[in-house]
């Protein structure tokens, strides 16, 4: 509210306009507020999906990516820094919908199916994951793969 040199306010518009300020400062401060905490909280969000994505990766995924498969007729390649480079191992470009695919996708002569076993969020954080590593990073550390 813009106040005129030389006129006179009565007490209700001296509130109104005091109201109308302090009902700006609050809005302003929450804003402000909400938006830093929101921002951490995605933070934290994310920092706990790449923790599930890293979990679940080696669970489901170490048995046969990890280098050390003599079994299977191909050996499944190392994943590490997929998402560097332009192409997946098979010569798709690397996208989130491509991996999600090949993770979908029943391909028993290669790769089994995850469709029934991993949720759509899981598949999500182990992507989310991926997307964290470089080339240079060993992805299955733990001490325990599991064998699909």
């Amino acid at each position: 509210m813009a106040i005129q040199s030389g006129t006179h306010l009565g007490p209700y518009e001296i509130v109104s306009a005091f109201r109308a300020r302090l009902t700006a400062y609050v809005l302003l401060l929450g804003l402000i507020f909400t938006g830093s905490t929101g921002c951490y909280e995605t933070q934290r969000s994310k920092e706990r999906a790449i923790a599930r994505g890293k979990a679940l990766f080696e669970m489901h995924c170490c048995g046969c990516h990890n280098g050390k498969r003599t079994d299977l007729a191909k050996m499944p390649p190392d994943l590490a820094g997929i998402f560097r480079q332009p192409h997946l191992p098979s010569g798709v470009p690397a996208t989130d919908s491509a991996v999600r695919s090949m993770m979908l996708a029943p391909r028993s002569d290669i790769m089994p199916s995850f469709e029934d076993s991993l949720s759509d969020q899981e598949i999500g954080d182990i992507i989310r994951y991926l997307r964290t590593v470089g080339p240079e990073t060993h992805l299955c550390t733990a001490t325990r793969s599991v064998i699909r």
